[in-house]
């Protein structure tokens, strides 16, 4: 039983990392957006991409308008490409806004985010210049920059000169709210595009609300960018692009998350199952995400164009804008921290925008990993402790939980240990009559009151938990830059592998003392050796804070191993007194 356990967990274990390094996470196919989001025009929405600006082309539902009134808001009626061309070539005034958690910088053509630094976390990055603070935006790319989608008509906005109200916000405790409005007023002098930013002193979140003035109380879709994909802030930017993804959820409240190398140069994708209530794009640690506001409608679509450049892909997302109403969402640019993204996203699941395990999975996973989350910040928080003591205590208090479960795992199989010698004197008198010996062995499990699957079942029950372990701590940014002892990144892998050797030292240990006792066969030996050599070789690369947590785990068992060796052994030296004559026919007469 227990070589069928242990191969059980090999064999699952091994499909999982198996399945990270082939296949880095689910795809979506490429398909229409649902009915009741804002529909899209493909051959518009592929022309509008392949120029820059990123942007799309998409129409809500709402009423034609006449060629009179799409004239009012057109950007520039008549301009050639050569004004076109001079006016991109404009230099623009940076809006600088500074929180304490953020420091952004807006451009005031199209009114886009330039920059958007974290100011609490550094860049690791080997390049890394000036303070070296973590750097959400590419060099040369935008966020937000709008276009208006009215009829069947698109005005482009997102690389227009606006007005702004003021050069510059600092954000203090005797200001700890404010915002910065830019205006485009439209050529034909009725109508002007009006976009407000607002922050907060120490929140990542942005809010955005804008309107057309000067147009009645008619309905239109507002298109707005997120960007080519997040800039890499890690020592292993290619681990950080391996988790560089769009992610978005829908109106059924599933979660679908698309790596953008997935996406081909040149391919145009609609993400399924809108509207969304949110939509993202994330790395490793970090997200951008717009989020709709919960009384407001919810985002109608996102739009994906493959680049040529690696890991790159033109993301645009629609929201309508009722009439009379205008729009408003909410972005969050900053690190995916539980907590804060809980906060944000209520109701909406914005906490899982990276996705724990497969979609198989998740059910199990999510709530798992929301409990452990829950668990590490309030030692974390509550005890003051650091994250690397955390993770010990941590591993010390999940065995000492499971523990029943491991003792009655090892209390039935100490039951199967007794009746072992009365199981082979039955299948040595019925070896060539499989059905009479397998209801004979029901017979003997009976009349000893042993379940064969006990055994199995209360050491398979902590799989999930350790699944999510190692989901979260493959990608918590709790852990990321937080040295411990000789470890300078929990994130990371361990410089020396001092741990990952004490890991598989101490499940050696584990395997020899648990084979006290028992009648160990040939294979079983033999994977007390190769098991240890396996899964030290398996995590030798892996973070030091998963690592430093197994460890942990498996020291805090020697001591109940060694007490249930004891009885193992006490078991078996009972069982090897029974004499045949005093077991009666197994046969049962």
């Amino acid at each position: 039983m227990e070589k069928r356990v242990v191969l059980a967990v090999v064999l699952t274990i091994g499909v999982i990392f198996l399945s990270n390094v082939l296949f880095p996470g689910p795809e979506m196919p490429p398909g229409p957006v649902a009915a009741d989001s804002a529909m899209v025009d493909d051959a518009a929405l592929s022309t509008e991409l392949d120029t820059a600006p990123p942007s799309a082309v998409g129409r809500d539902t709402v009423a034609p308008e006449t060629p009179e009134q799409a004239g009012e808001l057109q950007s520039d009626p008549g301009m050639d490409e050569p004004a076109a061309a001079a006016i991109a070539e404009t230099p623009a005034d940076t809006v600088t806004v500074t929180t304490d958690l953020l420091r952004l910088q807006f451009s005031t053509l199209g009114a886009s985010l330039v920059s958007a630094q974290i100011l609490e976390y550094e860049s690791f990055t080997a390049n890394g210049v000036g303070e070296n603070v973590a750097q959400l935006i590419r060099d040369g790319d935008r966020v937000f920059g709008f276009r208006v989608a009215v009829g069947g008509d698109t005005v482009r906005l997102d690389s227009q000169p606006f007005r702004v109200d003021r050069p510059e916000i600092a954000l203090s405790e005797t200001n700890p709210r404010d915002s910065v409005v830019f205006r485009y007023p439209f050529p034909s002098g009725n109508a002007e595009f009006v976009v407000t930013y607002g922050f907060e002193l120490d929140s990542y979140l942005v809010s955005v609300s804008g309107r057309v003035e000067g147009i009645g109380d008619r309905g239109y879709s507002v298109l707005t960018s997120l960007g080519l994909g997040l800039k890499t802030n890690e020592k292993d930017s290619q681990d950080d692009y391996r988790q560089l993804g769009y992610v978005v959820r829908g109106q059924s409240g599933g979660i679908e998350s698309v790596n953008l190398d997935k996406v081909s140069p040149g391919e145009l994708r609609t993400a399924e199952g809108g509207p969304f209530d949110w939509v993202a794009v994330k790395n490793k640690y970090f997200v951008i995400a717009l989020v709709s506001l919960e009384e407001g409608p919810r985002f109608g679509g996102l739009l994906v164009m493959g680049e040529p450049a690696e890991h790159s892909a033109r993301m645009v997302a629609s929201i309508p804008a009722p009439a009379g109403q205008g729009f408003a969402f909410s972005s969050y640019l900053g690190p995916q921290e539980y907590s804060r993204l809980e906060a944000v996203g209520r109701t909406r699941d914005l906490e899982h925008v990276n996705p724990y395990g497969w979609r198989w999975m998740r059910p199990i996973i999510r709530p798992l990993v929301g409990i452990v989350m829950v668990v590490l910040a309030w030692m974390h928080d509550f005890l003051g402790l650091e994250y690397g003591w955390v993770l010990i205590l941590f591993g010390v208090l999940m065995r000492v939980v499971l523990f029943p479960l491991y003792q009655k795992s090892m209390r039935a199989q100490l039951a199967q240990m007794q009746v072992q010698p009365l199981m082979k004197e039955l299948q040595t008198k019925y070896k060539d009559e499989p059905q009479k010996l397998q209801s004979e062995m029901m017979k003997l499990y009976k009349e000893h009151n042993v379940n064969p699957l006990a055994g199995c079942l209360p050491m398979l029950l902590p799989m999930p938990i350790l699944f999510a372990l190692f989901f979260v701590f493959q990608s918590t940014i709790e852990f990321r830059g937080v040295p411990f002892l000789w470890l300078p990144d929990l994130s990371l892998k361990d410089p020396y592998y001092i741990i990952p050797l004490l890991m598989g030292a101490s499940m050696f240990l584990l395997s020899w003392i648990g084979q006290r006792g028992m009648e160990a066969n040939p294979q079983m030996k033999m994977m007390t050796y190769v098991l240890p050599v396996v899964f030290t070789v398996m995590f030798a690369n892996f973070p030091s804070g998963l690592n430093l947590y197994y460890a942990t785990s498996n020291l805090a068992s020697l001591p109940q191993q060694l007490y249930l060796s004891k009885e193992r052994r006490a078991a078996r030296h009972k069982a090897d007194q029974l004499k045949p004559k005093d077991r009666g026919d197994p046969g049962g007469g």
